[in-house]
């Protein structure tokens, strides 16, 4: 898969993390599952996904994340509007990805 995310969006300042690739578990309307990607940055949350051919990114602060789990090559980002999974990630980062994301949110409380 091809990067969704411009890098061009972060502020000058602003520090990309490790960041996961996968597809992502939602609905809309009759389509349950979508190509996408977490990228964590030290301001801010982006959630990207494919969403048949166009890509859709929601910019999420931090203070709306309640906490990330993991299991096996899937990451659960508990966000207040409810859970979002994102599966089969490939590139082997689940763990770094969610102590990255948990380090974050530590620091904001």
């Amino acid at each position: 898969m091809t990067e969704l995310f411009n890098a061009s969006e972060l502020s000058p300042t602003e520090k990309r993390g490790p960041g996961v690739v996968g597809i992502i578990e939602f609905a809309v309307g009759d389509q349950k599952e979508f190509t996408g990607e977490y990228i964590p940055t030290d301001m801010r949350f982006f959630m990207v996904a494919d969403m048949n051919g166009q890509p859709y990114q929601r910019v999420i602060s931090y203070d709306d994340i309640k906490g990330v789990e993991v299991e096996d090559s899937a990451v659960t980002v508990n966000f207040e509007m409810g859970p979002i999974r994102i599966r089969d990630i490939g590139n082997g980062t689940a763990q770094v990805f969610a102590d990255y994301v948990n380090e974050q949110l530590d620091k904001r409380k």
